[in-house]
């Protein structure tokens, strides 16, 4: 649960560099990009990658 915090965390401080730089603040946007964040991430934790040698 600490990832998904950090990774939460990350997304709130890139959406607002990207806001400061576009002087655009969408809720729309944010939660776009929230929510794939989300999705990948226990997607990959649930299929971890496979090793190779």
């Amino acid at each position: 649960m600490k990832y998904l915090f950090y990774l939460i965390l990350g997304s709130l401080v890139g959406w607002f560099i990207w806001g400061i730089f576009t002087k655009d603040f969408s809720a729309d946007g944010y939660s776009l990009l929230l929510t794939g964040l989300i999705l990948g991430f226990l997607i990959g934790r649930r299929n971890p990658k496979e090793e190779t040698e």
